[in-house]
């Protein structure tokens, strides 16, 4: 009999995690179904006419769909969606900038901006698309022009912003202040006033395939960021330098092409990790050894062939 009842609890304990696998699951399959696409349009059949709208009546998760056109427009994301462009082709979706703010502000982990052109905004540390304290983030094929700031990061981390084009913006291309650990591949960022990139207080990013060429300042400006790791960019025509270190350390700048900028590399007074990169028409301003045991090494090992030559003379 007693045995019998244990086989009795052990089947009941057995569908008790039968039932809460299932139930587990139906949460699962329930959340994905929910889910919507939501239209944006100038087309009365569309679910709205203004993106906003649509963001504030969107649930998390949701996929906003935007056609063609111009939307005059600021946009608050405050939770997880999707908004991207129907035609996927930058140019034919325009967001234009309606007041000094912010065209994207971004206040939610989880969001993804897709296929716009952005543009338009003004006023004190305004940008096209404003990361503010958030994660997880794609910034995807979107062309940013004519903002103070192209893209802007404060305080967010683990971001990926891929095969964007950024121009003519008054101030910074994209600009990190506090963010760590983002991943910036295969942009475009030419013809800003100042630079193309800067990192401010930033550690742990990674910057590989980019193009940057011709803002008025550096290509790549570090300061006070550590840790970073740049690779196979393409920096050219720079006013001033290439790449640019202030007080930055134990960043990684390997097989980069540096071409006609004022200066190559700059390093002040910092230990990081430069080698295999090319560099025409212009020499590097300060040269950035590996370390300072490098540098030691550097120094005997030239003492030495000087000294050796004395002797033969």
């Amino acid at each position: 009999m007693m045995l019998l009842k244990r086989i009795m609890g052990m089947l009941s304990r057995y569908k008790m995690i039968q039932l809460l696998i299932a139930v587990f699951f139906l949460i699962i399959i329930t959340g994905a179904v929910s889910a919507a696409t939501i239209t944006v349009n100038d087309d009365p059949e569309a679910n709205y006419t203004r993106i906003q709208d649509a963001i504030d009546n969107a649930n998390s998760g949701d996929i906003i769909l935007v056609n063609p056109g111009t939307y005059n427009e600021n946009l608050d994301i405050n939770k997880p969606l999707t908004i991207i462009s129907n035609s996927g082709i930058p140019n034919e979706t325009t967001i234009q900038a309606r007041e000094n703010d912010h065209v994207f502000h971004i206040t939610s982990n989880n969001v993804i901006i897709g296929g716009f052109s952005i543009k338009g905004t003004h006023g004190p540390a305004k940008a096209g698309i404003y990361l503010d304290e958030v994660h997880e983030c794609i910034i995807s094929n979107n062309i940013l022009s004519n903002n103070e700031n192209g893209i802007e990061l404060a305080s967010s981390s683990n971001n990926t912003l891929i095969n964007n084009t950024i121009y003519s913006s008054i101030f910074d291309g994209i600009f990190l202040e506090r963010s760590d650990s983002n991943d910036l591949r295969n942009n475009t960022i030419y013809s800003n006033i100042w630079n193309g990139i800067v990192l401010e207080a930033s550690n742990n990013n990674r910057f590989s395939n980019n193009t940057i060429y011709s803002n008025r300042l550096d290509g790549i400006s570090f300061i006070s960021s550590n840790n970073n790791k740049i690779n196979n960019n393409t920096i050219s025509s720079n006013g001033k330098n290439g790449i640019s270190l202030d007080i930055s350390n134990n960043n990684t700048l390997n097989d980069n092409f540096l071409i006609n900028n004022s200066e190559g590399i700059e390093a002040d007074y910092t230990e990081n990790h430069i080698y295999n990169n090319h560099i025409s028409n212009r020499e590097v301003a300060r040269i950035p050894f590996v370390n300072t045991l490098s540098t030691l090494i550097m120094v005997g090992v030239c003492c030495l062939f000087r000294k050796k030559n004395k002797n033969n003379d």
